[in-house]
């Protein structure tokens, strides 16, 4: 007699293991939770009556994307795609298909139909934020066998941007899409400084190379984007404030200012409106 009793999965009968998820009414296999929302995390509570409705919602989703036009696709590690027109949304948290994060952006219908969409609409959306996550580590030289600090202190920051949502649906409670598969990493010359940030970030880059507007659209992915990164001429967004700019850091800033537009114009389709 085994010292573990093998449960049958409550949606398809076959075998379980011992991390597979556990519902009100037995146990989940790892086969038939790939069949799921990657978005649902409320198994405990789960009925079999509502996880059998969630997997061919499921199904009738795949078929309705098909009908579809995501037009606008953003994200590299989590992906979301947007229909403007009929006002929906379907999202993924991670587009990896190795076991070692090898990266597919989704491009395609096929690529929704093969990862399993739930189709959202945009104003079961009820809370839309960015949550920038900022790590730092100060970079040091050798001077005779020792560590030390440079003059001003040269400081290392790494960005990650992840958008969260709060949603009403059936089944999906939030959704989280990290842009960026790799940190953003700036370099700054000393800690950042953020008063009077604005202005004087502005009058900074306004003597750098590289900021001339013919030479934007390169960066980025479509002119809407573009409007959404440059508010003025003389004004960056808000989250970039800061940094020291120098010719070194101009292209990093310049990802970090992509990201930031890039989540505002996601912002703004969803919900109309921008923080």
């Amino acid at each position: 007699m085994g010292l573990f009793k093998k449960e049958a999965c409550v949606l398809c009968g076959g075998k379980t293991g011992l991390l597979d998820k556990k519902c009100a009414d037995g146990k989940v296999c790892k086969d038939c939770v790939k069949k799921l929302s990657p978005w649902f995390t409320d198994y405990k509570t789960a009925t079999l009556g509502a996880l059998d409705a969630q997997r061919l919602g499921r199904q009738v989703d795949a078929g309705r994307a098909l009908l579809y036009d995501f037009s606008k696709v953003y994200g590299e590690f989590g992906v979301i795609l947007l229909d403007e027109k009929e006002k929906v949304f379907v999202a993924f948290p991670d587009t990896s298909s190795g076991l070692f994060g090898s990266q597919r952006k989704v491009r395609s219908i096929k690529d929704v139909i093969d990862l399993g969409p739930d189709i959202i609409r945009f104003d079961q959306v009820e809370d839309f934020e960015l949550d920038v996550t900022e790590t730092s580590r100060e970079e040091k030289r050798t001077v005779d066998g020792q560590q030390v600090s440079y003059d001003p202190p040269h400081i290392l920051y790494m960005e990650t941007f992840t958008l969260r949502m709060r949603i009403d649906h059936p089944y999906v409670r939030s959704v989280y899409i990290q842009l960026n598969v790799g940190a953003v990493q700036i370099k700054n010359l000393g800690r950042r400084l953020w008063t009077d940030p604005g202005r004087k970030l502005a009058a900074q880059l306004l003597g750098l190379p590289g900021l001339v507007r013919e030479n934007q659209a390169a960066v980025f992915d479509n002119e809407s984007l573009l409007r959404a990164f440059l508010r003025s001429e003389f004004e960056m967004p808000d989250y970039s404030y800061g940094f020291r700019c120098t010719a070194q850091n101009w292209e990093d800033i310049k990802k970090y200012q992509y990201y930031l537009a890039m989540a505002r114009e996601i912002q703004q389709i969803i919900t109309g409106k921008e923080n």
